[in-house]
């Protein structure tokens, strides 16, 4: 058996190299009832959304949460991890629906995968590699080092205690106001995003909604950085 704490009242089972956290969380959420993480230094055959391959070397946080259904977490879980890193001075963004980005490269990505009663949010973030040609890592970022139970303590907590949920994600959201290409499973789209809706759908301009798909920006809007920097300067005054 792994190795467990608690944290936030969420029992944690830590394990060294695992195949996936979020497939031991699966296996272990078929006989408990309360919420549980399951947290792995190295996982050999991590996923990302669409069954992709998520390169996890040791030096990464992978996060499995065990929780109850409801819509939209992969949205909060990649808003609470973008919370925890503006708590350390870092300025993040989200690009629709779930990753989470620094300087426009990947920080944090997310996997959400719902049971018959609960559902696992993984997640990934690089601490101290980025393992892929477009992704960042928080030691890049951070002049001390983080430990990694005060970004398990501080992604819990958020998680937690979200409120305004969509309001606030709007507020990091780097897809508003671009222009976009949409890639869903029927179609491909174009257009620049009007918003986010409360069900976390994009809408585009002319109407359109769409809730999920691979989106490309288009071409780089420093006006949505300058607006990102103002509410950031807003917090932290």
């Amino acid at each position: 058996m792994p190795k467990t704490s608690v944290v936030k009242k969420i029992e944690i089972y830590r394990l060294g190299k695992t195949t996936s956290t979020n497939e031991v969380a699966k296996t272990l959420a078929q006989d408990k009832k309360e919420d549980f993480a399951v947290v792995a230094e190295e996982q050999t055959e991590g996923r990302g959304r669409k069954d992709r391959s998520w390169v996890s070397p040791p030096g990464g946080l992978y996060l499995s949460l065990c929780t109850g259904k409801e819509p939209i977490l992969s949205l909060k879980a990649s808003l609470a991890v973008a919370k925890t890193l503006e708590d350390l001075g870092i300025i993040p963004s989200l690009k629709w629906p779930n990753d989470v980005m620094v300087r426009d490269k990947k920080i944090c990505g997310i996997l959400v995968e719902v049971l018959e009663k609960k559902a696992i949010v993984g997640i990934g973030l690089n601490i101290e590699t980025a393992p892929l040609k477009d992704s960042i890592c928080l030691s890049a970022l951070l002049d001390e080092p983080v430990s990694k139970e005060r970004l398990i303590k501080d992604i819990i907590e958020n998680f937690s205690n979200l409120e305004n949920m969509m309001d606030t994600y709007r507020g990091y959201s780097s897809t508003i106001g671009r222009l976009v290409k949409i890639k869903t499973p029927s179609r491909i789209l174009e257009g620049r995003v009007k918003d986010i809706d409360e069900k976390g759908r994009l809408v585009l301009d002319d109407g359109r909604k769409v809730m999920a798909g691979d989106v490309i920006h288009l071409r780089k809007n420093s006006d949505r950085y300058v607006f990102h920097r103002k509410r950031y300067d807003t917090l932290t005054d």
